[in-house]
């Protein structure tokens, strides 16, 4: 029988409207050159030890401060430490934080004390711990400096698939994140970086020398091309933090040999012997939710 005629085949077609929705990164002279960055997707920032990444995710943090969104930084380093850096580039993270609109943990809050070891990444479960956060405490914004501890895994033959899990999973989240990356000096560092570039729309680039002559370089901006790679030599100056006013032209320093502990990905982290005590509000109850929780490739255990 011919479907001619039939109500399925003569509505009209809907088309679906695909909405691109941008959020200002945090450094002005980025967000006047490319108009922000795309909300509910992914920035990796890469570079060197040193480089200014954890100052770029206190802009990027920062940004959301300003536009009344709460934040969430997932660091290794202690959060007390972080404020004071924070304060001390002109940043009210202190207050954020007391207010409850910026939540700040220190990774080994996600390691459980007997499995903290050297051989140890995020166990699987922290990701559902880390969903149960952004959505109680409506978190729009979410910094991972470092990114390792949730993609660093082995063998690298699977680096590609969790990547992809990952990924996707913030996605799912609906939230705006900073994914910050050592310098890859390995095979499996140089994969582990291609697999995150190719899966976010915008990639920076930090370098410097001998904490001279910074360098931002936007290596991926999905749908642009033209500027691609322009250097953007900056400063970090006390009560600013990264701009480019007075910033002397780059000058590329020499290829040299990768320092102590740099090699491959950094040292592991170790736990907090003091605990964690940074001043926070309450997170408010969230009601009972039947949400099905976001999973991805499990976390594992390097080889002993």
């Amino acid at each position: 029988m011919s479907s001619r005629g039939s109500p399925e085949n003569d509505a009209p077609q809907k088309e679906v409207a695909v909405i691109v929705d941008k959020t200002k990164l945090g450094l002005t002279f980025f967000d006047e050159s490319f108009g922000g960055v795309y909300r509910g997707r992914q920035v990796l920032c890469w570079g060197c030890r040193g480089s200014g990444k954890s100052i770029l995710a206190c802009h990027f943090l920062n940004q959301a401060l300003l536009e009344g969104d709460k934040a969430l930084l997932l660091s290794k380093y202690r959060p007390q430490d972080t404020v004071i850096i924070a304060e001390s580039i002109g940043m009210p993270f202190a207050d954020a934080v007391t207010r409850g609109q910026l939540t700040i943990l220190e990774y080994n809050t996600f390691i459980p004390e007997s499995n903290a070891s050297s051989n140890v990444m995020l166990p699987p479960q922290s990701f559902m711990e880390l969903q149960e956060t952004v959505e109680s405490q409506s978190i729009r914004r979410v910094a991972f400096d470092t990114v390792l501890p949730w993609v660093a895994i082995q063998p690298t033959t699977r680096i590609a698939e969790h990547v992809y899990s990952f990924i996707h999973a913030l996605e799912r989240l609906g939230v705006t994140s900073l994914l910050t990356l050592p310098k890859p000096v390995s095979n499996a560092a140089y994969t582990l970086k291609n697999r995150l570039e190719d899966l976010c729309p915008v990639a920076v680039q930090l370098s410097h020398a001998d904490g001279e002559s910074r360098v931002l370089r936007v290596t991926k901006y999905l749908g642009e091309s033209r500027r691609l790679s322009t250097p953007f030599p900056f400063v970090i100056v006390p009560q600013i933090g990264i701009t480019v006013e007075n910033a002397p032209s780059p000058v590329m320093p020499p290829s040299q040999p990768p320092l102590p502990n740099q090699g491959g990905f950094p040292p592991p982290i170790l736990p907090n012997q003091g605990g964690m005590t940074t001043p926070s509000a309450a997170a408010p109850a969230s009601a009972p939710t039947t949400r099905k929780p976001i999973s991805f490739s499990s976390v594992i255990r390097f080889p002993e």
